[in-house]
């Protein structure tokens, strides 16, 4: 570990360092070994100010007004002139911890954090000091996102202290990304809120930021968490290095077959909760990519392969370019708006499987899925596994899948498919069923796996419909109306005696199915779904299986 030499940094601190008061503080832990030269971004713009504590880099915009001071000087001239603002950026390093084992800590002020290379901090920093300091009682915020075909995210805060589980997240399925509350030991914080960077609300004086890295280094050491947050241990980050170098070649091979048309589980997400409001339009600049802009509404891995079609891919040699040049931009200027500027490489979702280990990525970061987790979902989605009722088919997409189910050949089945039935109290609903109805109480739903909706929409659906059938009269009162309606269009009978009246239903007797349209993986030979999307599976299976109903899963092959 090294410091910048400076002959005009003075001895001592100044008198004023002694003065205590109540502070918030933005903090981030540097990867062991890192250097202080090597902790912000090449052309960071920041120059060097003389600090006794550590090293201080600062950098101060001139004064110009917001984007959209020019539409109100339209209507009311002169305004423009009285909305300049400045925007001042800071960044302290200070070095602490063991003689032998000092890391580095990055203080960032106002826009500071955008300087900082953020391959070197430690990642979870902050909500690891967190939940090490913070009982599960005392909760105020939790953000967390579900990895899928599309990723959901969801931030809940309490009006107060509150449990672990008010909060409803589901241990099983959400990957937490933040959390915030009061700590135990008051003489740690009066607030503590942490992701990457730890936000932390202190009364203390400038000298003491030394003492406040070693308190922080030994909280995130610590394993108190162990008790009641051992779950964030089922996905843990990756330091970039060999293995991240080696995940990213995968990146780059999915999308070389998505420039060259194919399909791909790899998509593009905002990684962080947004606030309301409209969307933005949207750009993608980087090298090899075209010179004149497309503008996307929305966040699409189809609008940024069709740029990098229409740009110079082939000149592109690694994804190194990709990682470090691509990136999204808004068309807005104003600094503080939602959508400013991202890497696309910090947009990307990706999962994939590597030398027996089960990684994803998200934020920018590759996660690692611990061996047990991976154990634990996978045996579960063999339990749910069985033997489709549908071996193959050539059919293209789901509805040509429907059109054939639909046939006499499958006399054992009833099409449901594009009936709508409302719940009691309800108008405009118009809830699915499901698609099919098999003779044996099979309420089959069906998917095509290459459509652009993810498969938990296909759980979600039946959910609903066995929540919606188990507790609703009226609802089941229409799935017989409904049926009765197909039996007669298709000239078939038998099917409606098997459905639950209007007064009583016996879920045990009913097997939801979870039909899977899929072709067997390019390089596995098999068939199978994402891991995230098994993970999303046993949510709602849970759930289904609770109200007494019997849950399947059938993959049947897309020749």
């Amino acid at each position: 570990m090294t410091t910048l030499g400076n002959s005009a940094i003075p001895a001592a601190p100044p008198s004023s360092a002694l003065l205590v008061s109540t502070v918030d503080l933005s903090v981030r832990l540097l990867h062991p070994g890192v250097l202080i030269t090597d902790v912000l971004k090449t052309g960071h713009g920041l120059q060097v100010h003389p600090c006794p504590a550590g090293t201080l880099y600062y950098h101060t915009t001139q004064q110009e007004p917001p984007d959209w001071a020019n539409f109100l000087e339209r209507g009311a001239p002169g305004i423009k002139a009285q909305l300049n603002s400045q925007h001042s950026s800071a960044v302290l390093l200070l070095e602490a911890g063991p003689a032998n084992a000092k890391r580095l800590f990055a203080f960032c002020f106002g826009q500071g954090h955008h300087a900082v290379e953020q391959d070197f901090i430690e990642r979870q920093f902050g909500m690891r000091v967190v939940l090490n300091s913070v009982s599960r009682k005392d909760l105020r915020v939790l953000d967390s996102a579900s990895l899928d075909s599309t990723v959901m995210q969801r931030r809940t805060q309490a009006s107060r202290e509150s449990d672990l589980k008010d909060f409803g997240l589901d241990t099983h399925r959400e990957l937490l990304r933040l959390a915030s509350g009061t700590p135990s030991d008051t003489s740690i914080a009066k607030a503590v809120s942490g992701k990457d960077a730890l936000q932390i609300r202190k009364k203390l004086a400038f000298n003491d930021l030394p003492v406040l890295c070693d308190m922080l280094l030994d909280l995130y050491n610590a394993t108190d968490y162990l008790n009641d947050f051992k779950f964030i241990d089922q996905i843990t980050p990756v330091y970039r290095g060999q293995l991240t170098d080696a995940l990213d070649d995968l990146v780059f091979a999915e999308l070389e077959r998505m420039v060259a048309g194919d399909e791909s589980e790899l998509h593009l997400a905002v990684p962080d909760i947004l606030p309301a409001g409209p969307g933005s339009v949207l750009s993608y600049f980087g090298a090899n990519l075209p010179r004149k802009k497309q503008q996307f509404e929305g966040l699409s891995i189809a609008d940024y392969v069709t740029e990098l079609q229409a740009g110079d891919f082939e000149s592109i040699l690694s994804f190194d370019d990709i990682r470090n040049s691509h990136q999204v931009k808004s068309n807005n200027d104003d600094a503080d708006a939602p959508f400013g500027q991202l890497k696309v490489y910090d947009c990307m979702v990706y999962e994939t499987s590597y030398q027996n280990q089960q990684y994803v990525l998200f934020d920018g970061q590759w996660y690692k899925v611990s061996d047990d987790y991976h154990r634990e979902i996978e045996q579960y989605y063999q339990e749910l596994l069985k033997p489709a009722f549908l071996v193959a088919s050539s059919a293209a997409n789901e509805q040509e899948l429907i059109a054939e189910l639909s046939q006499p050949s499958h006399a054992d089945l009833l099409c449901i498919d594009k009936t709508k039935v409302n719940p009691s109290g309800v108008t405009g609903a118009n809830l699915e069923v499901c698609d099919f109805l098999s003779r044996t109480r099979q309420l089959i739903h069906l998917k095509d796996s290459e459509t652009s909706s993810p498969l938990s929409h296909l759980w979600n659906q039946g959910l609903i419909s066995a929540e919606t059938l188990k507790r609703d009269s009226v609802f089941r009162a229409g799935f017989r109306r409904v049926a009765g309606r197909r039996e007669r269009e298709f000239g078939v009978t038998g099917f409606v005696e098997l459905l639950p009246t209007m007064g009583r239903i016996v879920p045990s007797d009913y097997t939801v199915v979870y039909g899977v349209l899929k072709k067997k993986g390019t390089r596995s030979g098999a068939l199978d779904i994402p891991f995230f999307s098994k993970v999303a599976l046993r949510a709602a299976a849970d759930r289904i299986s609770l109200m007494g109903y019997q849950v399947e899963l059938h993959l049947i092959e897309k020749l």
